[in-house]
């Protein structure tokens, strides 16, 4: 099971598409999000069936869509207006998609709300492997500027993990290639895929 091991065997074997929600679901220790990356199901179509609570055989790549947005808009922080914004629906439709989100994943919202709370308290959040991002606005009087702050100590954790293991993989592959000799070259780094320059 890829969730039982240490953080650093548990991250670096997965597959990597979708690493940063496989990060959310290790670091919420959410049973429902790591069930499905676990079966290998798609997890915007699995959400989807969660959330708007439809058999997966009746969702509509709208609801795919949707259920995208607010996958990822629950890792970035996103509220209720900018899902509103992004998805170009009502304000109040884009609510009863996050509370139904949070709802259907209870660590989820569990993580938040201590994520939050901790970054208060000690004015920073760190990722799995220790990386430090103070929130000093945190604890600002002005709502705008604590609200911000708060979706970045909900986000950094997941992101800055995430972050930090394809950092890993990058030196990995790096030694790898070198150590069979490949002339296989290693280009750039696009979220969390790695592009190489290989002979035919």
């Amino acid at each position: 099971d890829c969730f039982e091991a240490a953080p650093e065997n548990v991250l670096l074997s997965a597959d990597y598409s979708q690493v940063e929600l496989r990060v959310l679901a290790f670091i919420a220790d959410e049973p429902v999000l790591k069930e499905i990356f676990v079966r290998g199901e798609d997890v915007h179509t699995a959400t989807a069936a969660q959330v708007f609570g439809k058999d997966p055989s009746e969702l509509t790549p709208m609801d795919r869509s949707k259920s995208k947005m607010i996958n990822y808009g629950i890792v970035y922080g996103l509220s209720d207006y900018g899902l509103a914004d992004r998805l170009n629906i009502p304000r109040e439709e884009a609510k009863a998609f996050i509370d139904a989100y949070l709802e259907r994943f209870g660590k989820v919202a569990e993580f938040i709300r201590t994520t939050i709370e901790s970054a208060r308290e000690q004015g920073h959040v760190t990722t799995l492997f220790g990386r430090r991002r103070y929130l000093p606005a945190i604890r600002s009087t002005n709502f705008q500027v604590r609200s911000a702050a708060e979706r970045e100590a909900i986000n950094m954790p997941i992101q800055g993990t995430a972050s930090d293991v394809v950092k890993i993989a990058m030196n990995r592959v790096a030694d790898a290639l070198k150590r069979e000799h490949l002339e296989t070259k290693m280009i750039m780094q696009v979220h969390d895929e790695l592009l190489f320059e290989a002979p035919e």
